[in-house]
Order: structure tokens, then C-alpha cells, then sequence
């Protein structure tokens, strides 16, 4: 039975290491997906700056053109007040030249207020390009790393998984049941190690008569508390094992 005992230890540490590689694979997606998901909310940040950038562009051009505009109707209306013949024909072109006028300073000034906000996103629209560069590099290399740990591990745990097998294997069919049964209900953990009288997974004390003969090792014994399958921690035999 003892040699039934040491396979359980071996097992449990295995099953324990393929625990861990399993939790550490299943992130892995996860984690990427926050990646994705952050370079894009930057993106779609960034897009949406750059869409007003060109929109108040696109306002600022209009408004130049206007203003080339009235600067030429201006120069018409004061070529037409030099070469006027008459009182008519120059009150005409001087009040086209006060509308002119009026016109054009209240189009500069819209024009240097879009200037400002053509300013403003434009250092917003570099700081945003900067940072969304930064972070598709960094996810980039992040990635690649997140991709191969992912890949190794799983290559790790398909490895592992046939050694158990084989290791199983070796395990009696009735024990191995019972051990398969504890592991599932107990949270992945089917044997536990006793030191000093107590169970080391649930902290409860070894009754004394039990406790004396676990440390003979002849026979597979349960934690009257937790049910899981115990095994004398400061055993000699195990050394090797644990």
C-alpha cells in the first residue's frame, strides 16, 4: 500500500503543477483581449479627433476663402470709388466698402477663433497619435510574449497530461476513482499531507489513535474532517517524493 501512497504524492503534485500551468494558460486570452480592446478605445479616441480636426480644417479653409473673397470685392469696390463719376456711383461703392469692411473683420475674427481650435486639436490629435503608438508597440511585443507563454504552456500541459496518464496508470482502479471523485469536490485537492497530527489543507487535528497509524503507512487513510486522502508529511520514504 505504501507504494500506492507514494504514486498518490506524485500525482497530487503533478495534478497541482497542471492546476497551476491550466490557470496561468486560461488568462492568457483574456489578458489579450484587454490588449485589443485598449488599442482600440484609443483608436476610435484618436479617429474621433482627427474627424473634428478636419471638420473645423475644413471650416477654417471655408472661411479663408470667404475672406479672399470679400478682400476682392473690397478691391473692386475701391477701384470703382476712385473711377467714380458721380455722387451715386460713389456713396454706392463707399457703402459697399463699409460692408466690406464689417464683413471681413467679422470673418477674421471667426477665422482666428477656428485657428485657436485648429491649434488646440492638432496638439491633441499629435499627444493622442504619440500615445497610440506607444501602445501598439508595447501590445505588440506584450502580445508576442503573451502568445509564445501561451503556446509553451499549452505544449507543457499536453506534455504533462500523459505523463499523468501513465502515472495513473500505475495507480490501483479503485483508489484512483476515489482520488479522481475527492479531487473534483474538493477544489482540485484530493490528498493532504498530516504534520504534527494535523491536516495541513483544512487545519484540523488527527484523532491521536488514527494518527499513530498513519505514521505505519500501511493503508490509505481519509481526514475525518475534510474527507480527502492523508499521508504522513515527516515520513522517510516520501522524501524522495515530496
Amino acid at each position: 500500500m505504501f507504494d500506492q501512497l507514494r504514486l498518490l504524492v506524485r500525482l497530487q503534485a503533478m495534478d497541482k503543477t497542471l492546476f497551476d500551468l491550466g490557470q496561468e494558460r486560461d488568462v492568457i486570452p483574456g489578458r489579450l483581449a484587454d490588449l485589443t480592446q485598449a488599442e482600440q478605445a484609443l483608436h476610435s479616441k484618436l479617429e474621433a479627433q482627427q474627424l473634428q480636426l478636419d471638420q473645423v480644417q475644413k471650416r477654417r479653409a471655408d472661411l479663408e476663402e470667404i475672406a479672399d473673397n470679400v478682400r476682392a470685392r473690397l478691391r473692386r469696390a475701391e477701384n470703382r470709388l476712385m473711377g467714380s463719376k458721380s455722387t451715386k456711383e460713389y456713396q454706392a461703392a463707399n457703402a459697399e466698402i463699409d460692408d466690406g469692411k464689417d464683413s471681413l473683420k467679422d470673418t477674421d475674427n471667426q477665422l482666428l477663433e477656428v485657428m485657436e481650435q485648429v491649434e488646440a486639436l492638432e496638439k491633441k490629435v499629435g499627444e493622442l497619435t504619440a500615445r497610440h503608438d506607444e501602445l501598439v508597440a508595447a501590445s505588440k511585443e506584450e502580445r508576442a510574449q503573451l502568445e509564445e507563454r501561451y503556446h509553451n504552456t499549452d505544449s507543457e500541459i499536453s506534455r504533462m497530461i500523459g505523463n499523468r496518464e501513465e502515472l495513473a496508470g500505475q495507480v490501483d482502479k479503485d483508489l484512483m476513482k476515489e482520488y479522481d471523485f475527492i479531487r473534483q469536490a474538493r477544489d482540485g485537492v484530493a490528498l493532504a499531507a498530516v504534520s504534527e497530527g494535523t491536516c495541513t489543507v483544512c487545519h484540523m487535528t488527527i484523532p491521536p489513535q488514527q494518527f499513530n497509524e498513519l505514521q505505519r503507512m500501511d493503508k490509505i487513510m481519509s481526514c475525518p474532517s475534510c474527507r480527502r486522502l492523508i499521508y504522513w508529511a515527516e515520513a522517510e520514504q516520501l522524501k524522495e517524493v515530496l
